[in-house]
């Protein structure tokens, strides 16, 4: 090839190319007429110029295909590393908790549930549905459950510290070994036998058998009895009521004092009972998370009100026989005229009962009704009055009320100016005064002896010998079918429990508290009243001024945890038991002895201003929302297992946060609500919100009241229950948000031995089915009826079906029984 040919190089410019010839001289670029180079001209293109552009526009194609291709391969190679991190995570053993915490709920859920059971169409089986098989239910008790069985824990911890012997322990702590002491002693219980009571009977004014009986064939056509006095002793001296209720109240309108209030009997049994019943009505100061442990035999098993009345005559007449063979009296009468005699007696005053009964009843009120409608008068006012409907009876009118009250103080240091000093009063309790005032004017002295007489020796007798708690027992036994009562040694824990609460409670508590569980407690408290604030700032029926003092009263909220700060302080134990002697060979004298002084502190803490103290004793398995001061209880013992310390936070979250925000939600419910941030009974709410309010509740009880009960064949009452099942349904809906947005601040949740597959939520709700497992019978069933919380499975239910993250954490299918098309929602 000719070096001519050769010697053409590229060397490229912006505009096309130029050439040179190797070795020899540059050749001019030929130029046009003008003098323009030919390049410059427009009508001449190089060769060179268009295989240059071809060049490059190819190469530019092929790197835009090779980026493509990277980058799809890429998002492939993504996808993929993807796929296999979510297999590996998925099959990667899960970090399981292992602290015994986590053991045992782990155990205790596994062990209750029933898993062939479906979540959707009844949680309750699927949750509860082996928990009786592992927690019988004792003799004791008619319905067990979670509650009972802590609180039966609690007696057991109780008695074993009482029954040892310690040194180094405030005053009050041993007062408490020392009532427990001579509760226990029933050998010096039977030896002195009823000389206890008869010397009480005897400071009351009251004879050791009743003069109805009339043994010696005196004529009382003239006997006298005044009995304002003799009921106005048994109140100074047994703390007890008898024809006449009295009280010391927050004033509704004005939560920072006391209120005098009177009306029916309320105290009408001030000992620790054999039952372990609550006998006290409160005047509706507190909301608890459930009823007293043991149920009312009137309720609890419903024999023929003939065979009812025939139990109660025997259990009388036996009773009436024994005081009277203690007095040894001489009588003309023989055996079986004297037999005659004491069964006319009992079924007297088994008659009188009845009609006292019925006229308590007839002029009674729901606790709503008592708060909202209540005046007050001036002690010459219902004197007044109640002589007046005396008179239309036409009974004979007694100076009755100003003399008990002054009756009652005289054992305080407190001075009243009945001029000035109001009482508050319902209708239908003044209705009763008026009508019993007028029933006792016409009733023979006698008569009326004999009922004071068997009121007060009924509530003794079971606290002397053992022949009297037998005849006791027996009675209840034919009243309840499978009646049984606590141990001797659980009942006598109970008792000092009942009465001596702070002194037992300062042997179980310590400094760790405050430092461990009140902090976490306090944390989960204040996530509850956010998730509450959060559903009021939703909620679409409230206007934003209700809105905003909802908030406020959230907020002022008053939480009491654990168990009093004074308590572990020197000598504040001591201030509190002020005044109480024990002896360890007097037991009835020491119950006295107890009650007397707290009617005393009570009284004497009349003019001094509200304090906001404890509505409960820290030993207490229970929670409480006390309206009048916008304040929740939660004693120490609801801070253990089976409520709290469970390990998770999702298990804690749903029982005891659960228990929490049914407390909160209290002071929102169709009671609650009318009381403001500061516990007072006044109008707050709008009366739009108010409309709407009202108008949601109906949803919750037709719901409630479609909760058929095969076992006993009648339905829940949706309108009784109706509080309760609002701070239910609130209650775990705000512990659930709570628990969200707690985890939402803390590192992944550890997983549950055995239960690995299931999630956070879903433990939450596990927990808080598991707070309502139980086993009850069919009396238990028939007392549920009678009381303001529906059944607990029917609680758990109830307040699950209205509850959208249930359905949606457990997956449940439109129209399942867990997921109902219609659902109650107010928070």
């Amino acid at each position: 090839m000719s070096d001519k040919t050769n010697a053409w190089q590229h060397e490229g410019d912006g505009m096309g190319p130029s050439v040179t010839r190797t070795g020899s001289a540059v050749i001019s670029t030929p130029t046009l007429k003008n003098g323009s180079d030919i390049r410059e001209s427009g009508y001449l293109i190089a060769v060179g110029s268009r295989t240059a552009r071809f060049r490059r526009k190819h190469k530019n194609k092929m790197m835009i295909a090779f980026l493509f291709i990277c980058l799809l391969l890429l998002l492939c190679l993504f996808i993929t590393m993807t796929v296999l991190y979510v297999k590996q995570k998925r099959h990667r053993p899960a970090i399981v908790c292992e602290s015994k915490e986590c053991l045992r709920s782990a155990a205790n859920l596994a062990l209750s549930m029933d898993r062939s059971a479906d979540p959707c169409y009844d949680f309750y089986q699927y949750v509860c549905g082996n928990w009786a098989e592992e927690h019988p239910r004792p003799d004791a008790y008619h319905s067990y459950d979670w509650f009972r069985d802590k609180q039966t824990k609690v007696y057991t911890v109780v008695r074993d510290f009482l029954s040892r012997n310690t040194s180094l322990q405030p005053k009050p702590v041993q007062q408490a070994k020392d009532l427990y002491t001579s509760c226990m002693d029933t050998e010096t219980l039977d030896k002195r036998g009823l000389k206890p009571i008869i010397e009480i009977l005897e400071q009351l004014g009251l004879p050791s058998y009743p003069t109805f009986l009339n043994i010696t064939e005196v004529d009382y056509t003239n006997f006298t009895f005044d009995w304002i006095e003799s009921v106005m002793q048994i109140k100074t001296q047994l703390s007890m009521d008898v024809l006449i209720g009295f009280d010391i109240v927050t004033d509704p309108k004005n939560s920072s004092v006391y209120r005098l209030i009177m009306g029916s009997p309320e105290t009408t049994n001030p000992f620790p009972s054999m039952l372990n019943e609550n006998k006290r009505k409160h005047r509706f100061k507190r909301e608890n998370i459930i009823e007293s442990n043991l149920i009312n035999a009137r309720h609890a098993h419903k024999i023929d009100e003939d065979q009812e009345a025939e139990v109660y005559k025997m259990f009388y007449a036996h009773l009436i026989k024994l005081f009277l063979l203690e007095d040894d009296v001489k009588s003309n009468f023989t055996e079986a005229e004297l037999d005659q005699l004491i069964v006319h007696t009992a079924d007297t005053f088994y008659s009188m009962s009845v009609d006292m009964y019925e006229l308590e009843s007839d002029n009674s009120t729901d606790v709503e009704e008592l708060y909202l409608h209540i005046p007050d008068y001036t002690v010459d006012d219902v004197q007044k009055y109640t002589d007046s409907i005396v008179e239309m009876n036409n009974g004979t009118s007694l100076p009755i009320w100003r003399r008990y009250i002054e009756g009652v103080f005289d054992i305080s240091d407190v001075k009243l100016d009945f001029g000035n000093e109001k009482i508050l009063i319902s209708e239908p309790d003044l209705k009763y005064m008026s009508l019993m005032a007028a029933y006792l004017s016409k009733m023979p002295p006698v008569l009326i002896e004999l009922f004071v007489w068997m009121k007060v020796v009924e509530v003794m007798a079971v606290h002397t010998s053992s022949e009297l708690r037998a005849l006791y027992e027996r009675a209840s036994e034919e009243l309840q079918s499978g009646h049984m009562t606590l141990s001797r040694s659980l009942h006598c824990a109970n008792a000092v429990n009942d009465l001596l609460g702070m002194a037992v409670s300062y042997a179980i508590v310590n400094q760790n508290f405050f430092n461990n569980t009140k902090p976490k407690i306090e944390t989960m408290l204040n996530e509850l009243k956010n998730a509450l604030a959060h559903l009021v700032g939703v909620a679409k029926w409230m206007d934003d001024d209700t809105k905003l003092a909802t908030y406020k009263k959230i907020v002022e909220m008053k939480t009491l945890v654990g168990f009093p700060d004074w308590l572990l302080e020197d000598g504040r134990l001591e201030e509190y038991y002020k005044g109480i002697d024990v002896n360890t060979k007097h037991y009835l004298e020491n119950l006295v002895n107890i009650v007397q002084c707290k009617l005393k502190n009570a009284l004497n803490k009349f003019r001094i201003g509200n304090n906001y103290t404890w509505a409960t004793d820290p030993t207490e398995v229970n929670a409480y929302h006390t309206y009048q001061e916008n304040t929740i209880t939660v004693p120490l013992v609801m801070l253990q297992y089976p409520f709290f310390d469970l390990g998770l936070d999702s298990l804690n979250y749903g029982s005891l946060g659960a228990v929490l925000g049914h407390e909160i939600t209290h002071g929102f419910d169709n009671f609650g609500r009318q009381f403001d941030k500061n516990g007072n009974l006044i109008p707050w709410w709008s009366n739009d919100t108010i409309r709407s309010f009202v108008n949601m509740t109906q949803c919750f009880v037709d719901q409630y009241s479609s909760f058929y009960i095969p076992q006993i064949g009648k339905h829940v009452d949706g309108k009784k229950t109706l509080g309760e099942n609002i701070a239910d349904n609130g209650g775990v809906k705000e512990a659930y948000a709570a628990l969200k947005a707690h985890l939402r601040k803390t590192s992944p949740e550890l997983k549950l031995p055995g239960f690995e597959y299931f999630t956070s939520e879903q433990l939450f709700f596990l927990s808080y089915g598991n707070l309502w497992c139980g086993v009850t019978t069919i009396e238990a069933l028939k007392a549920d009826m009678e009381d303001e919380h529906a059944p607990q499975h029917l609680r758990a239910r109830g307040a699950l079906q209205n509850n959208p993250d249930f359905a949606k954490t457990f997956h449940c299918p439109p129209g399942s029984p867990m997921n109902p098309n219609k659902r109650c929602i107010i928070f």
